[in-house]
């Protein structure tokens, strides 16, 4: 239970912004940054797919069992716990000299801000337990927007004028505020009625399920689609899911409690939630490397090409909010879901020629699309879930998405990897002077290789260099397009399950 507050509950708020802003600002700023850290590092597409997926993958599968510990151990103690592995992690991650270490980091920084993320809800719901609760929760939405808005520049002008280390480097001092604000200020609080029971059969299950399926999809174009570990993998991660939802069923206290996908409206929202991160994180990923890779634009240019689409979520989100509360979420889903699918699909028509100005309209569009999305999406999976189990519910509205930005950087860039290797394979094969040998190293090149102006090119013929740098660039084109016109597959069927949601202002709970 609550301890006396000493502190004025604004300033309880305040230090709690900052943690959320660092959670935030890591998720767009690293995208930024994925060229450089691939041409230092030497690190090829599945390195880089690791160093975004593992932060996501470890955040998705610990969150909600960091949030029921945080109530059992006390919410204070995970926050200032969370916060001090970030902080280290991050050091980690702006030190590392080399792939290995900083995905390792990443595991770490995941840890942190999952311990962070679900304490600084529920630390808010204490502290303005006896007014202004509103008020608090739409400044931690605005500064969640914020900083998601934000990342994309200031992570361009951290890696074009000093070094990409340095996006990793810029939570040290905001973690060191944090920390020592934090232990001042904060009460500590607990649930007294929260049964102590974890349920840890759960978390193994689900974690193996999701890391296998993950790696499968990742590593699939490395050790081939058909090889056993990979076979093998996808069966691993089946059979997981499997016994996870035999554990969950019969939990005392599950991990996910799965009767609240009974309500029809709570599993439809929840497969919208995802599918919108499955979209919109993928392409994400991909379309930053195209920008500086294919296009050479540089990290500041391409966080600003980036930016209408953030300013568009931050300005369309809260009118979406109000639209939804007169009764008319189910066309707003669907207009937000149709949005984003011809968005992307405008933007599918890549190539080594395309201009910053025409990528202006789909971006902004992409950002309307999810503004209309996510605000009404979250208020029909809330209304959804009997009030008592709310803390559950609002557990799996932000693991589902986290899973949906998951799979969709896997899924996606495994298309986008696939194709690229049958391309420039495809184009090799029209230079009959090229010897099987030399095709070989190549696309071997391609698949282990970095993909910037760095690519490492030794002991090919200087003649073919110019010809095979432009094969490459012309198929990482074809190949995002090829990409992004299977995620607008996903934005069709996010548009038919916003069918499955009320047109009212209240989804019925169960």
């Amino acid at each position: 239970m609550p301890l006396k507050r000493k502190y004025s509950k604004w300033a309880v708020l305040g230090v709690l912004t900052i943690a959320l802003f660092m959670i935030n600002l890591d998720i767009t700023i690293v995208n930024i940054a994925l060229p450089a850290i691939m041409d230092d590092l030497c690190a090829s597409l599945a390195d880089i797919e690791w160093v975004v997926n593992i932060y996501i993958l470890v955040f998705a599968v610990t969150l909600i069992t960091f949030g029921r510990l945080a109530d059992i151990f006390g919410r204070k103690k995970f926050f200032i716990t969370g916060l001090v592995i970030f902080t280290l992690a991050s050091l980690s991650c702006g030190l590392s000299q080399n792939i290995e270490m900083l995905i390792m980091s990443r595991v770490f920084q995941g840890f942190g801000g999952a311990a962070m993320m679900p304490t600084t809800l529920s630390l808010i719901n204490v502290a303005f337990k006896d007014g202004n609760r509103g008020q608090a929760m739409g400044i931690w939405g605005a500064v969640s927007g914020t900083a998601s808005a934000l990342g994309p520049i200031i992570g361009g002008l951290l890696v074009y004028n000093l070094s990409w280390e340095y996006i990793f480097l810029v939570n040290i001092p905001l973690g060191i505020i944090g920390i020592i604000l934090g232990s001042i200020i904060l009460d500590e609080s607990t649930e007294t009625l929260t049964v102590r029971y974890i349920d840890f059969p759960g978390i193994f299950t689900s974690t193996i399920a999701l890391f296998c399926l993950t790696f499968a999809l990742i590593e699939g174009q490395s050790y081939g689609w058909s090889s056993a570990l990979i076979i093998g993998l996808f069966i691993i991660s089946i059979l997981s899911l499997t016994v996870f939802i035999f554990i969950e069923k019969r939990s005392r206290l599950p991990l996910i409690d799965l009767n609240l996908f009974l309500n029809r409206y709570f599993s439809a929202g929840n497969i919208l939630n995802a599918l919108l991160m499955f979209s919109l994180m993928g392409i994400l990923f991909m379309l930053v490397l195209f920008l500086q890779i294919v296009l050479h634009f540089s990290a500041i240019k391409t966080g600003l090409i980036l930016l209408p689409m953030s300013l568009a979520v931050l300005i369309t989100a809260p009118l979406a909010g109000k639209l939804a509360d007169k009764g008319i979420s189910r066309w707003i889903l669907t207009a937000g879901m149709f949005i984003i699918g011809l968005s992307i699909l405008l933007l599918s028509n890549l190539s080594i020629n395309t201009t910053w100005q025409s990528l202006m309209i789909p971006l902004a569009l992409s950002g309307l699309g999810m503004g209309l999305v996510i605000a009404p999406v979250n208020t029909v999976i809330m209304s959804a879930a009997p009030i008592e189990k709310s803390g559950a519910a609002s557990g799996i509205m932000s693991t589902t998405r986290q899973i949906g930005s998951l799979l969709g950087i896997a899924v996606l860039g495994a298309v986008l990897q696939s194709r690229l290797i049958s391309s420039v394979t495809n184009s090799l094969n029209n230079i009959p002077t090229i010897t099987d040998e030399l095709k070989a190293k190549i696309t071997s090149t391609m698949s282990n290789g970095g993909f910037s102006g760095g690519m490492n090119l030794n002991g090919i013929p200087e003649e073919y260099s110019t010809d095979i740098m432009q094969m490459f660039y012309s198929g990482f084109a074809n190949s995002l397009n090829t990409a992004m016109k299977v995620a607008v597959l996903f934005c069709i069927i996010g548009v038919l399950v916003s069918f499955l949601l009320p047109n009212k202002k209240k989804a019925p709970r169960n």
